[in-house]
Order: C-alpha cells, then sequence, then structure tokens
C-alpha cells in the first residue's frame, strides 16, 4: 500500500474532493475554503516579510497565524499550493510578526475528512478502515444523469465508503459536524448558538430547517437549550 501523507498541497486535496463529491471544480474550491475559513488545520511555509527584507523557511501551523475568515477561491494558487496575498502571522509564533508571503501551503488530511468527503486514512495500516464521513450530501440535479447510486466508484475509499450502507441522513450528518467542531474545539457553543441561519445554511450545505433543527439538538447535548 502506498503511503498517505498527513498533509495535502491544495491541488491534491482539490483532486481528491471532486472525485470523492462528485461536483465541478469550482464547487470543490469553495468548499475547501469554506473549510479554511471554518478553522481547518494547516501549514505554512514561509518565504519573505512582506514589508520587509527578511527571508526565512520555517514552517507554522493553524494557530500561528491570524485566523482565515475570508479566504476565495480566487486567493489561492491551486497548483502550486500558496496564498496568492500575505498571511498574518501572530506575536510570538515567529518574529518578526506581521504579514508574511507564504511559498507553500498544506491542510491536514485527517481535519479535513471531518469536513469534507476525501478519501483515504490517517496512514498505511488504517488506509481503508478510517471514517469518511461527510458533513454536506450533495443530492444530483434533476436531468443530471445517472444517481450517485447508479455510477461506478471510481476509488477505493469510495468503495469502502458504499460497502459501509446508505449515508446518514443529513440531520445526522449536519448535527455530527457541529458536535465535532465543539469537541475539537474549532466551534464554540456561543458561536453557534448565535450564528445566523442563512450562514448554518451556507456552512453546512442543508436547508434552514435541518441546520436550525441539528443545531437545537446539539445545543440541548450541551445544556444550553
Amino acid at each position: 500500500m502506498a503511503y498517505l501523507s498527513q498533509w495535502l498541497s491544495l491541488s491534491e486535496l482539490l483532486s481528491a474532493v471532486m472525485e470523492a463529491n462528485r461536483c465541478a471544480k469550482d464547487q470543490a474550491q469553495a468548499d475547501i475554503c469554506r473549510a479554511l475559513n471554518d478553522g481547518a488545520k494547516f501549514q505554512g511555509k514561509l518565504k519573505k516579510q512582506a514589508n520587509g527584507p527578511m527571508r526565512a523557511k520555517t514552517i507554522l501551523e493553524t494557530e500561528d497565524f491570524e485566523r482565515l475568515t475570508e479566504t476565495k477561491p480566487e486567493d489561492l494558487d491551486w497548483e502550486n499550493s500558496y496564498p496568492r496575498k500575505p498571511l498574518r502571522v501572530r506575536r510570538g509564533a515567529f518574529s518578526p510578526a506581521g504579514d508574511w508571503e507564504l511559498e507553500k501551503i498544506e491542510v491536514s488530511r485527517a481535519d479535513l475528512m471531518d469536513r469534507l468527503c476525501i478519501g483515504g486514512g490517517r496512514g498505511e495500516g488504517d488506509r481503508h478502515s478510517s471514517e469518511t464521513a461527510c458533513a454536506v450530501s450533495r443530492p444530483a440535479p434533476v436531468g443530471s444523469g445517472p444517481t450517485p447510486a447508479a455510477r461506478p466508484q471510481t476509488s477505493a475509499a469510495a468503495l469502502s465508503t458504499r460497502r459501509r450502507g446508505v449515508r446518514p441522513k443529513k440531520f445526522e450528518q449536519v448535527r455530527d459536524a457541529m458536535r465535532n467542531g465543539i469537541q475539537q474545539e474549532r466551534l464554540t457553543l456561543a458561536r453557534l448558538k448565535d450564528m445566523l441561519e442563512k450562514d448554518l445554511e451556507a456552512n453546512y450545505g442543508v436547508s434552514r430547517d435541518t441546520a436550525r433543527k441539528a443545531r437545537r439538538a446539539v445545543l440541548s447535548e450541551f445544556g444550553e437549550n
């Protein structure tokens, strides 16, 4: 079996999401940006201080940078896997702090598995046994061709997922995604409670009613209702 790296370049991640979700390139890019803005873990290799002469090749991780909130597909060089705009390094993470151009970024494979349907596991030994839960399940557009059940699978991960049986309902998927976000400290109860329904709809790719019910269930679990 081939070794599966913990980190994926943007081009590798884009291909994996397009294959697993059977979606177009622009949709996959939008989903990846949403995951990054929601706190998906990544590592970035510094290149050059944006407003100074200093250069470096230090690799920093998510918590060393200011939180990404508005990353768009056009902000990333997908082929060469780096952000087109400088990222801001936090004080104490590296000196000097401030805006830095990056040579490359790579996203955590394991972290993205909880956010997007991508294949692969955390290592060679559990390549076919790791969870590939997806927070968003998109129905095929009317008239777009055969349903997903009639299409041939194109990856071992997809075959493994199909053998496990029917995917959970959207409500359960979104509820689990919200719960995992809180347990893994990517999301706070206060943020979830105050999030607008239109943002819930956009973040989780389901109807407002489904997102609202899932949020109510999660808040109840944590004693917030």
